[in-house]
C-alpha cells in the first residue's frame, strides 16, 4: 500500500482526521463568537462541528472497505 500515500494516512489515522476536522469548526465558532458575533454561532458551530465529524467517519469508513477490497496487500 505504499504506492498510495493518502489512502494509507487516511486508513491509518482517519479517526484523528475526522475528530480534527470536527473541533476546527466548533473551535472555529467559538473564535468567531470570542470576536463579537452573534451567540448563535456557538450552536450553529458546534452543530456543523460534529456533522463535520461524522461525514469524515463515514468517509474514513468507506476508504478503510475500499482499501481492505481492492488494495493487494
Amino acid at each position: 500500500m505504499d504506492q498510495y500515500p493518502t489512502l494509507n494516512l487516511i486508513v491509518r489515522r482517519g479517526e484523528t482526521v475526522a475528530a480534527v476536522a470536527g473541533l476546527a469548526l466548533a473551535l472555529g465558532a467559538l473564535a468567531a463568537f470570542v470576536a463579537g458575533a452573534h451567540w448563535l454561532v456557538l450552536p450553529a458551530g458546534a452543530f456543523a462541528g460534529g456533522f463535520a465529524w461524522l461525514l469524515m467517519r463515514s468517509y474514513v469508513e468507506l476508504v478503510r472497505v475500499m482499501a481492505d477490497m481492492l488494495i493487494p496487500k
